[in-house]
């Protein structure tokens, strides 16, 4: 009968919800009608048995998740970024996490492999001074982008035209790097051409980015009063690069890396914190002292510290020796160690706030004690993954761009021409060397290295984008040095094709000595030459 009046209650609740679902239909779209039945069926208890998953259910025990569109939460963009700044500034970790991942996707800089020997001294003259504002060189401020871009989850730069006699490379070109409070993220409107704002970036109607509306200052940036205006301006995208990874497809914003262990990184340091004054309260006391009894069952001593006779009972001081009168005891405190369960704990926690940043515990901690060298090897391996990914993300939104203007900005300059046969779009496409990873068992990994190139599954050229280097630069290099050994008649084990040979003889060649007038005080000569002679 029970089960019958079960039944009988499900089927008019049922009944209920449906009736109500289809007057509400008549004012609003089908799928939020569904939703509709689905949260309100939870509400009566019966919802939850209805969904095939049981991740779909309407549970009260489970967590409500809120169902936002891509740039539905760009509202929330600043407060996440003003915690994670304020992290950045007050927690070692955290700040060392938004590091690692510069020091790691970056290091000393992502280089083009530049074939083209004019465009190549015009690059290493022109990054020196690539920074509008004269501080960092083209790698320091990627590096510097980076480490911005994992803290507040995105960066800008934007390209300054500059005159050619007021740069040394004579390259009329510098990089602006900016914040993100220089595009407003509340900035949502209708342009008058017709496109979309959302979040301070305007897109046309095929859905790309025309443009970026920027201050001409950093709006919080309260020291600096001018005459500028602070309503943000219309800077077209060919102007501006957006460093900044989208968690969701259609993302106009980025959001910092860190932020899903934002909460937990606060909880570690409060925790540290409760752990710190637990045993501060312990180390307040140092003992405990227990006075005899006098003559009328009253302790001799005070609470005040005061005994019957009125003189002061003074703590000790470290190597002081008191002494006492018969029938006192002292029984020295003994604090609770630390908790066995708190570097277990605090490992865990450290460990979220590392993956979220695409890196391993060690990497933020650089606490090594509790891996061997296989343990690391494995364990970079997956977070070699990671860094390879943001390697090439960084790659497409900033080097490859900055190499495009770069090489328009020597073509309108007169400073450079291609060869006959080729256009720019020849020269636009280039590799670029991220830097070397480095080896955690050198012998090892180089002969294994070494091994592969013999059996010819990579080659000299692989091998040395991994290092780091152009294999064409290490070849002039060594034909450098060769030339110099031969020159001073020096016997090395690693130029194997040198032995033998009557050096002497050789010095006295004339082919040998030409060359000789061409090396300058440091031994450099023209590469072109050395490989010709050599």
């Amino acid at each position: 009968m029970a089960a019958r009046t079960s039944t009988t209650k499900f089927a008019k609740s049922s009944t209920a919800i449906s009736t109500v679902a289809k007057a509400v239909s008549r004012f609003v779209p089908r799928g939020i009608v569904r939703q509709f039945q689905s949260d309100l069926g939870g509400s009566f208890g019966f919802g939850a048995s209805r969904t095939y998953y049981e991740a779909a259910s309407n549970s009260p025990s489970i967590e409500y998740a809120p169902d936002y569109g891509p740039n539905a939460a760009n509202g929330e963009l600043q407060k996440i970024q003003r915690r994670s700044r304020w992290t950045f500034a007050n927690d070692g970790f955290w700040a060392n996490a938004c590091r690692q991942v510069a020091n790691n996707v970056v290091g000393y800089g992502i280089k083009p492999r530049i074939k083209d020997p004019v465009l190549r001294k015009l690059w290493r003259r022109w990054e020196r001074e690539a920074d509008a504002r004269g501080v960092l060189n083209l790698h320091l401020m990627a590096h510097a982008l980076m480490s911005t871009e994992a803290r507040d989850g995105e960066a800008f730069v934007r390209f300054r035209p500059r005159r050619k006699e007021d740069m040394r490379s004579g390259v009329p070109l510098q990089l602006q790097p900016l914040e993100s409070e220089y595009v407003p993220p509340e900035k949502n409107e209708l342009a008058p051409n017709g496109n979309i704002i959302i979040s301070g970036v305007e897109k046309n109607m095929i859905d790309r980015v025309d443009a970026y509306w920027m201050y001409e200052y950093h709006p919080r940036d309260f020291a600096r009063i001018d005459k500028r205006s602070f309503l943000p301006k219309r800077v077209p995208a060919s102007e501006v690069l957006h460093l900044y990874r989208p968690d969701r497809m259609e993302a106009m914003r980025g959001f910092p890396w860190g932020a899903p262990a934002l909460n937990k990184s606060e909880s570690l340091k409060t925790y540290d914190e409760a752990e710190l004054e637990r045993k501060k309260g312990q180390a307040m006391h140092g003992g405990f002292i227990k006075p005899p009894l006098g003559e009328n069952g009253k302790p001799t001593l005070g609470v005040d510290g005061v005994d019957n006779n009125g003189i002061d009972f003074a703590g000790m001081t470290p190597g002081t020796w008191t002494v006492m009168d018969p029938g006192y005891e002292v029984e020295f405190s003994q604090p609770q160690g630390t908790d066995q369960n708190y570097p277990l704990y605090r490992r865990e926690g450290m460990t979220e706030v590392a993956v979220c940043f695409g890196l391993s515990v060690e990497h933020v901690t650089l606490n090594f004690e509790k891996l061997n060298d296989r343990q690391w090897r494995a364990n970079n391996l997956e977070v070699t993954r990671a860094i390879e990914a943001n390697q090439e993300l960084m790659i497409s939104q900033f080097y490859r761009p900055v190499w495009k203007r770069f090489v328009d900005a020597c073509y309108l300059a007169d400073l450079w021409k291609p060869e006959p046969d080729k256009t720019l779009d020849d020269y636009y496409d280039v590799e670029f060397m991220p830097p070397a990873r480095g080896h955690i068992h050198p012998v090892q990994e180089v002969a294994a290295l070494k091994e592969a190139i013999r059996i010819g599954v990579i080659s000299r050229k692989r091998v040395a984008s991994m290092f780091g280097d152009d294999v064409e630069d290490i070849d002039e290099e060594n034909a450098l040095d060769q030339q110099r050994a031969m020159r001073l008649g020096l016997k090395y084990d690693v130029y194997g094709g040198l032995e033998g040979l009557d050096f002497n003889a050789i010095l006295q060649s004339s082919m040998v000595e030409d060359e000789l007038q061409n090396l300058d005080g440091s031994g450099a000569s023209d590469p072109g030459s050395i490989m010709s002679a050599g």
